[in-house]
């Protein structure tokens, strides 16, 4: 069935930066924030994870906070980027992306900061929102103030809309600063199962499949394993391009090896499960960054977060104690900020033998 999406949200060039010095150098205590006045009309139409914007307008703002002599660049496509969001129907919310080591990247929408962290050395940043965003329409933006005292804003702005009855899943697009690009839908109230860019497909109801884990074997040999029902066989591509296939085996587990660059930003992974006469019946979308598998370069295991995960359910898996989740946490800390707030697609290392203390 086409999906068509209504979002009246401002795109890319309707990215309004609005006191964006003042984002960096003043906060509010509000606890949820409302949507701002900042939206026109677009319609979002999709299938099979596309999207075409077919009516907008463009509005840009620039304001320099009178404090620096900071400059301000809305072209930031290679400077600062995003490559996830993902909201929970309460208005909780988690964005990541890649930017300059040691820069301070701020969320806000219009003047309000939601958010703010420090790059690590390779410049991946990882923000859980500080506010809950309110019933309504909201319009993200992504700034940075790198080093050298320059700022930046992403290309790409964040459409969300949350709704008021908190169990609707929200719906989420990356809209990018050029109407010649396409927004990228990431999750939508109309998915069923959790059926969205980069999570579960669902094309069976009996059906799913699941990837738990990445290994690397050599410098760019990669095993990943994982779980499925319904199916006999799994088919895996990177990046449009086989990666490839494994046997289903009694116990429900798979296991195959292929090759992934290490220095391709991010790999977009489809498995697809098929039945005994070749039909699909499932399908998992997974994007997964070339920071998140450089973690495993040390030998550790890469454990990859399911929907109905949780840390504890995760340690017991691995080591047979749910109390080992504190080893995760240490393990990562820059990717996990709240214990109890963890994403499907999320990418983590697991400590080889150090217990708990």
């Amino acid at each position: 069935m086409r999906l068509i999406l209504y979002i009246l949200f401002g795109v890319g060039g309707l990215l309004v930066v609005l006191a964006l010095g003042i984002v960096f150098f003043a906060d509010d205590e509000t606890a949820e924030v409302v949507p701002q006045s900042q939206s026109s009309s677009v319609i979002v139409e999709g299938q099979n994870n596309t999207a075409m914007v077919t009516e907008g307008s463009t509005k840009e703002s620039l304001l320099i906070n009178e404090k620096s002599n900071l400059q301000t660049e809305l072209k930031a496509e290679n400077i600062l980027s995003i490559d996830i969001a993902r909201v929970k129907p309460d208005g909780s919310a988690v964005v990541a992306g890649h930017t300059q080591a040691d820069a301070v990247v701020s969320v806000f929408e219009d003047k309000i900061l939601l958010g703010k962290t420090t790059s690590d050395t390779n410049g991946e940043w990882v923000v859980v929102l500080d506010k809950l965003l309110g019933p309504g329409q909201h319009l993200i933006s992504i700034g940075a103030m790198l080093k050298d005292g320059t700022t930046v804003i992403a290309e790409t702005s964040i459409a969300v809309e949350i709704y008021a009855d908190h169990s609707t899943k929200p719906l989420v697009a990356l809209l990018p600063e050029s109407r010649k690009a396409l927004p990228i839908l990431l999750q939508s109230p109309d998915d069923t199962n959790e059926s969205s860019r980069d999570s579960h497909i669902a094309l069976d109801r009996h059906a799913a499949i699941m990837p738990r884990s990445l290994a690397w074997q050599d410098q760019n040999q990669v095993t990943i394993a994982g779980q499925s029902s319904g199916g006999v066989r799994v088919l895996v591509s990177a990046n449009g391009k086989s990666f490839g296939d494994a046997m289903v085996l009694t116990d429900s587990t798979w296991q195959l090896t292929g090759a992934l660059e290490q220095s391709t930003p991010t790999h977009f992974l489809e498995f697809v499960l098929v039945d005994n006469v070749g039909q699909a019946v499932a399908a998992y979308n997974l994007p997964v960054r070339s920071r998140d598998l450089q973690k495993g370069l040390d030998g550790s295991k890469l454990v990859i977060v399911n929907k109905g995960d949780a840390l504890w359910r995760i340690a017991y898996r691995s080591y047979g104690a749910g109390v080992r989740y504190v080893d995760i946490v240490r393990k990562n800390t820059v990717d996990i900020e709240n214990p109890d707030l963890i994403y499907p697609n999320q990418i983590f290392a697991l400590p080889k033998t150090a217990p708990s203390n």
